[in-house]
């Protein structure tokens, strides 16, 4: 058997790389591929790399728009509320004119005009244009889509909430509640 060196860095491969060192990243403790099957470049960064939650902002102007992943979960989670942070101005652009296209954007509801976080979502609902408890309910900290008979015909089922997923998108950002779907799966209340 032959060894095979190998496979050099492609060029846009090496400059995130040499950024990634720029930031202070140790050598070795990262790597910087092409994934086809991500059809992107992938940043893996492990604990040897020394990656502080300091070093965040560097991070994330040497990836770019490629994919970041750290093998420690937590800082993981942590790079990603950061992520998330970084997006939310432009999403909160995006999500109120989605809302002022579709002529939900007066009058939306406050959170703090209501002292429970199930009467908030229970506005969302009827600024929606749904009946209170339609589709939403209160699971803990977060706001849960649990729609009645999620396994009706697609256009009906996208027609009945698509005003109302636009809704939560824009409050979840806006007012950073925990909000998630219920498929299969059901929580007990």
């Amino acid at each position: 058997m032959i060894d095979v060196p190998p496979e050099p860095l492609s060029t846009q491969e090496q400059v995130i790389e040499q950024r990634l060192l720029d930031c202070g990243l140790n050598s070795g403790g990262f790597s910087v591929r092409y994934e086809d099957y991500l059809q992107s470049i992938e940043i893996v960064i492990a604990s040897s790399a020394g990656a502080t939650t300091d070093d965040f902002k560097c991070i994330s102007e040497a990836s770019g728009y490629e994919i970041v992943r750290f093998e420690d979960g937590a800082m993981f989670a942590a790079y990603m509320d950061f992520a998330s942070e970084l997006a939310r101005p432009e999403m909160m652009v995006m999500f109120e004119d989605s809302l002022k296209e579709v002529g939900l954007w007066e009058g939306f509801p406050e959170r703090e005009d209501f002292g429970s976080l199930k009467d908030y979502a229970e506005a969302l609902e009827v600024h929606a244009g749904l009946e209170p408890g339609a589709a939403l309910r209160v699971s803990g900290d977060g706001i849960l889509f649990d729609p009645p008979n999620a396994s009706a015909d697609y256009e009906d089922f996208a027609e009945r909430y698509s005003n109302l997923l636009s809704v939560v998108a824009y409050a979840s950002t806006r007012d950073r509640l925990n909000f998630g779907f219920l498929g299969n799966e059901r929580v007990e209340e």
